[in-house]
């Protein structure tokens, strides 16, 4: 199969881009990321593996091509140049802490969050899933899997729709092409997909049945507990048959939300609705007399599981946003310091 730069995701935003660097220059996408290389494509429209160069490990990890990167490359020697600004990223806090982000994704128009009709359906996790892609515009479709291995799916479905009734919802079975008719309308050529949830729902699954071929490797969740184990070992993207790019990536069983401010505020918007009624400004929704958001809470229009839920991703976007910000400085620095040493090396 031939690949072309509409097929993965061309879009004038980066066409655009194109007029402030050397024209020789050619684009790349990134398809997938390995220890010190990458996948790119299309070169001479195949996909090519290159090497990434030492300076890119002195970059902040922000700054490093991820999945989904458009970069240029000079097509003498294979080595990339500069990264194409984005129109949308993924990340998360790394769980090994330290304030580090990891990147999951580049330019995505579409974000898959799939769960399963079993144990693994969490409210919560969709809830901090939402506040990424929204923060970051990006489209998301909950994707409920094993819908055939459940005696009824209205419960989920309803559980999704009580956190916004306009978010797309498709019940499936990933084994049957038949069953994912939902989602082929979004897999449009030029469409670029993410896919978030744990271990064990289906990611892979799903992507090998609209793919009509086993491209990723699959296992079975275990018994006792519906939890998953990981199959997928790293991000890769593939080109489906209906046009659009996919991405598959490792689950995670941590997801911690890093700068998303904005996307908390839309997925709790119907909260921030409320408060806006309170009767003083600064209501904290802790027991304040004239709380509107209490007052929804005791008639029952108000889960008050989602307002913990609201209270914890707000905390938890303010203390990362700004252990990030720490970081960042801390690295301008560090950048600075090492210029001056080189300026000084230079001069002697």
């Amino acid at each position: 199969m031939t690949l072309d730069l509409q097929q993965l995701g061309w879009k004038p935003v980066f066409q655009q881009q194109l007029l402030q660097y050397d024209p020789s220059l050619i684009p790349v996408r990134v398809i997938a990321v390995q220890r010190t290389g990458l996948s790119v494509a299309p070169v001479a429209d195949q996909v090519v593996d290159v090497p990434l160069g030492g300076r890119w490990f002195v970059q902040d990890v922000e700054d490093r091509p991820t999945v989904g990167d458009w970069v240029l490359m000079d097509a003498k020697t294979g080595a990339l140049e500069h990264v194409l600004e984005r129109t949308s990223s993924i990340k998360r806090l790394s769980p090994g802490g330290g304030g580090e982000v990891q990147m999951i994704a580049a330019n995505i128009d579409i974000a898959f969050l799939v769960t399963s009709c079993n144990a693994d359906f969490s409210a919560a996790r969709l809830e901090r899933y939402l506040s990424v892609v929204l923060g970051d515009q990006i489209q998301p479709v909950v994707v409920l899997t094993k819908a055939d291995l459940c005696d009824n799916v209205d419960p989920f479905v309803d559980a999704v729709r009580a956190l916004g009734s306009e978010i797309p919802v498709e019940a499936v079975n990933t084994l049957q092409f038949e069953s994912l008719g939902g989602l082929v309308p979004w897999c449009g050529l030029g469409q670029s997909i993410a896919l978030l949830g744990s271990s064990g729902v289906g990611k892979s699954t799903l992507v090998n049945t609209l793919m009509g071929d086993q491209v990723q490797q699959t296992r079975a969740a275990r018994e006792d507990d519906d939890k998953g184990r990981h199959t997928t070992t790293h991000r890769s993207m593939h080109v489906l048959p209906q046009g659009a790019i996919i991405l598959d990536s490792p689950g995670m069983r941590e997801f911690q939300i890093a700068e998303a401010d904005a996307g908390v505020s839309e997925v709790f918007a119907d909260i921030e609705e409320l408060a806006a009624y309170c009767r003083f400004s600064d209501c904290a929704h802790q027991g304040e007399p004239g709380c509107e958001v209490a007052k929804a809470i005791d008639n029952g229009d108000l889960d008050e599981r989602r307002l913990e839920s609201f209270f914890k991703l707000q905390r938890e976007s303010l203390y990362n946003t700004e252990t990030i910000a720490q970081r960042h400085a801390r690295a301008r620095e560090f950048n600075k310091k090492v210029r001056e040493a080189a300026a000084k090396r230079k001069q002697r």
